[in-house]
């Protein structure tokens, strides 16, 4: 097998840690995302890196990224002084990298120089990723008011300010779909997030993060197929499972769910 799946913290964001990486390792993946915006938990409650780090090391899992930076593209004093922290954190954890989340509110989609606003932040981000020796995984985000969400956005900057060196692209196949992106850059991606559709009533720029539960047969997404190509054209990197729906999330049977889903990831996919 070529990729390593991972479980993104929303797949149980009410679990305490320990019951989390047992998820993790119930299920038999190696690697898992780590969120600052979930209250209560890791990052957010102030949990120091060396202690979560010694503790994923012990469960023998890796880390897949530290989720998420958000309105990068919106650059200030503050998202400087944020960044240069969670940089700072996914550096001690040994995390590869940090996803990138665009200024998505009512407006950010409206700014005329929204490739500038793009550049700019980009550019004051490269040396403390740099420095950090941790890559910046950028993710389009195909919600309404998204101010990036197309995967060509986020490459025409990159392009520009010459940053390839400390950025990749995050790959979110639900983003993707919703945003009705038919433009893909397998080489330029260093993580893939996957999450399943199956509610038939609503069209791709209609739904929202609580429609993401896990894949299953009859997935409108397409990740079968979505990862299939990713595969085909080499890549080696985290496929992360990360799902919204608080149905999914309270599962009763989520371990179960869970790993029926991965298998099915993997047979559908050909993957094992």
């Amino acid at each position: 097998m070529t990729i390593t799946f991972a479980l993104n913290r929303t797949c149980a964001p009410h679990l305490a840690l320990a019951d989390f990486i047992a998820l993790a390792q119930t299920v038999g993946v190696h690697a898992v995302e780590i969120r600052n915006d979930i209250e209560g938990q890791e990052f957010a409650n102030g949990m120091p890196a060396a202690e979560l780090k010694l503790r994923l090391e012990d469960a023998g899992l890796k880390l897949a990224s530290v989720n998420a930076l958000q309105r990068f593209n919106d650059w200030n004093a503050e998202r400087a002084t944020e960044a240069r922290a969670l940089i700072t954190y996914a550096a001690a954890l040994g995390a590869p990298g940090v996803v990138l989340c665009p200024a998505h509110q009512p407006g950010d989609d409206q700014h005329p120089d929204t490739h500038a606003r793009l550049c700019e932040g980009l550019r004051a981000l490269q040396p403390i990723f740099a420095d950090a020796g941790v890559k910046g995984y950028v993710e389009p985000l195909g919600m309404r008011h998204s101010s990036m969400n197309r995967q060509a956005q986020a490459v025409a900057a990159l392009d520009e300010i010459g940053a390839w060196a400390d950025f990749q692209i995050c790959y979110d196949t639900f983003q993707h779909f919703r945003a009705s992106d038919d433009a893909l850059f397998p080489n330029r991606i260093g993580l893939v997030h996957i999450s399943g559709i199956a509610r038939p009533d609503l069209g791709p720029s209609e739904l929202t993060e609580p429609d993401r539960g896990f894949v299953f047969l009859g997935d409108r997404v397409g990740n079968i197929a979505r990862l299939r190509a990713m595969v085909d054209a080499g890549y080696k990197g985290y496929v992360s499972m990360e799902p919204f729906s608080p149905e999914t999330q309270q599962d009763p049977k989520l371990a179960e769910r869970l790993r029926a889903s991965l298998d099915y990831l993997k047979g559908a996919a050909r993957l094992s």
